[in-house]
């Protein structure tokens, strides 16, 4: 039984680290599994097409799902459904396997999404503590998360060396068989360790599953009005669109500028890089907390001037041409974006009920991917006919723009105050 916020913290840590620890395994090498499973690279390219559609169309659905019967069950059955997927990986043989494949990825990765976090900032509420810990918390378990995943990466790349050869000769599984066969047994834990340490009991949960999927159309649709008719979480899902289009920009396009501009650098550089941006991400979570304590816990302050920071960094960056240059702005970026995360979270978990907070947190992360796949298409088409730089002052420029919505959040003491005691938040003037 969770008595405080520490046991609060560490349950909600293991849960995500594992998590995120687990998927690690499986991240550095996932294109190279199908590829091995003898699909080409325009197959793999359908798939994953695919799936992020699967994402988007399902994002705010299960986000409702998890409202009504509840945020454990949504994601222990959101695991569940992606080890299915792995599973049929290790016998895949043709196109309908992969679609098959893509398809439960996708599922489950949408179930998952939000769900956790509400049961966090819930169970913080039940707790009664205050907003400042609510975002000291966050910083700390944004430390947790990206150190797990960049572990669990780390572990990843190297098992295929260890192990290849051997799963390729003498298994039906394949090179990168340990890596898939690791990342089931630890999804199985995670199931078991979730059903363990997570309690999730909630006066507004249905019981039974049937009902609760009834009610679900009503939540998800009134969840949705009411993020985008309040001031602060429209201003915070339109930073997050912003967001998603800078951060598009730059994963798709910061190797080949690499490349262009120092290409003598080795693999081994980019990988050094790739676990920098997981380090510099969890020192901004760390540093976020005493930053916010020096500008007195005005949050929109913080926010505008690290989010103003990224985008000028992505101006900068486009007129570096050494790796001397190009990797301390590449991990300052990341930097500044680890600055940003909580405070951004308690800002509009501030603003949402109870009762919305799954589906809320969905429509951010629904945000993040359109604004996502806008910023891919676009600045995959500019680098191809003009410059990468020229890309990278497309998103460098909405990120800086996208500061100002900042400013228009309502930050009043007295309402934060308020929307501490108030437990469903639905009075609120945002």
């Amino acid at each position: 039984m969770i008595k405080n916020h520490n046991s609060l913290l560490k349950a909600y840590g293991i849960n995500q680290g594992f998590h995120w620890f687990s998927l690690g395994i499986i991240i550095p090498v996932l294109t190279l599994v199908f590829l091995d499973r003898g699909f080409n690279l325009a197959q793999i390219g359908t798939a994953f097409g695919g799936m992020s559609f699967i994402i988007l169309f399902l994002e705010l659905p299960t986000g409702g799902i998890a409202d009504t019967i509840g945020r454990k069950k949504v994601y222990i059955f959101s695991v569940a459904i992606s080890v299915t997927g792995y599973v049929i990986i290790l016998f895949a043989e043709n196109f309908i396997h992969l679609i098959g494949i893509t398809i439960l990825m996708g599922t489950g990765r949408a179930l998952s999404s939000g769900t956790m976090d509400a049961w966090f900032v819930d169970e913080h509420k039940k707790l009664g503590g205050s907003e400042e810990l609510l975002q000291r918390d966050l910083a700390r378990a944004g430390i947790i998360i990206p150190a797990a995943l960049g572990a669990g990466t780390l572990i990843g790349g190297f098992l295929p060396d260890l192990s290849g050869d051997f799963f390729s000769t003498h298994t039906p599984f394949g090179y990168y068989g340990l890596n898939i066969l690791l990342l089931i047994t630890l999804y199985l834990l995670q199931i078991l360790f979730t059903a363990i340490l997570i309690k999730d009991e909630n006066p507004n949960f249905s019981n039974d599953i049937l009902d609760g999927l009834k009610k679900f159309p009503e939540t998800l649709s009134s969840a949705v009005k009411y993020g985008l008719t309040r001031r602060n979480t429209l201003a915070i899902l339109l930073t997050t669109a912003a967001l998603g289009m800078g951060l598009a920009g730059m994963e798709q396009l910061w190797q080949p500028r690499l490349r262009e501009i120092s290409p003598e650098t080795g693999i081994w550089i980019m990988g050094v890089l790739s676990a920098g941006y997981f380090a510099a991400a969890a020192a901004g979570n760390g540093a976020s907390t005493v930053l916010l304590k020096l500008l007195g816990y005005r949050y929109r302050i913080l926010l505008f001037f690290f989010r103003f920071i990224m985008g000028l960094i992505y101006l900068a960056l486009s007129f570096t041409l050494s790796l001397g240059g190009f990797a301390p702005l590449y991990l300052l970026l990341f930097l500044a974006h680890g600055v940003t995360g909580s405070p951004e979270m308690v800002i509009y978990n501030r603003a949402l009920p109870d009762s919305k907070r799954s589906t809320l947190l969905s429509l951010n992360s629904l945000f993040l991917h359109l604004g996502g796949g806008l910023g891919s298409l676009a600045a995959g088409q500019i680098a191809e006919h003009v410059t990468i730089p020229a890309a990278w002052w497309l998103t460098g420029g909405v990120l800086t723009l996208s500061a100002l919505f900042y400013l228009i959040i309502k930050e009043d003491p007295r309402k934060n105050k308020a929307a501490n005691a108030n437990k469903g938040g639905e009075n609120l003037e945002n």
